[in-house]
């Protein structure tokens, strides 16, 4: 995973108050990850005007709940991930359903945390298993689906079934690209039509789809099994 010495490196903001701790980020994670961490203020984070990918350090930002409410409703479309040393999975279910697209346990390997931020980039959910399906337990029930709502008569041609599983396993574009051997924007058009084909609006509503579809199964590493 190591990165040659003259790659471009990709930069993601990180919200952290403690530069011991920006140092020890950048050293576990951005560094064997090939990323860069640009320390960023609270007040300038919610600033940023595009759709930016922020890891917010839960060990340093206070009240983390409150953060979350902020970037709602100032920058509603960041991808926040948080660090945490939480483990319990109703706080990391309190953490999603906040608003941030991901929770990561500080002490997560670095494969783990690449798998997250290509996850959450593609606008997928990174979370434990058992948090992820009560969230999406919870977001079929508010939409009303049920096993019977004839999700398995959406026609899918062989390529896209293998796409969609591929997604339920928690795999991003890059790496359902590399498994099929195509490139992640052509992954990224079949998703599409798939959307279409659904009715679905985004990844998440996808993977509603994709449970219901293959009734029973859970995802296969959405985020680190638990």
């Amino acid at each position: 995973m190591n990165q040659p010495a003259n790659a471009a490196r990709e930069r993601i903001s990180l919200v952290a108050a403690n530069p011991m701790r920006i140092a020890g980020l950048q050293g576990v994670y951005g560094d064997p990850c090939g990323i860069e961490f640009v320390p960023v203020s609270l007040a300038e984070g919610l600033c940023l005007n595009h759709e930016p990918m922020i890891l917010l350090d839960a060990g340093s930002i206070s009240p983390l709940f409150e953060v979350l409410a902020q970037f709602r409703t100032c920058c509603p479309r960041a991808k926040v991930i948080v660090i945490g040393t939480e483990a319990d999975d109703t706080y990391i279910e309190c953490v999603i359903s906040s608003g941030a697209k991901g929770f990561l346990c500080a002490t997560a390997p670095p494969d783990e945390f690449r798998q997250a931020i290509e996850n959450v980039r593609d606008g997928s959910i990174w979370a434990p298993r058992k948090v992820l399906s009560r969230l999406i337990g919870r977001r079929s029930s508010e939409r009303g689906w049920n096993a019977l709502d004839g999700t398995s008569a959406v026609p899918l041609t062989p390529r896209e079934t293998e796409v969609l599983a591929l997604l339920i396993g928690g795999q991003g574009n890059r790496e359902i690209g590399a498994k099929l051997g195509i490139d992640s924007n052509t992954v990224k058009s079949h998703l599409g039509r798939i959307m279409r084909k659904a009715g679905v609006g985004n990844r998440i509503e996808l993977t509603m789809f994709a449970l219901h579809r293959r009734s029973g199964v859970v995802p296969g590493r959405t985020g680190p099994s638990r």
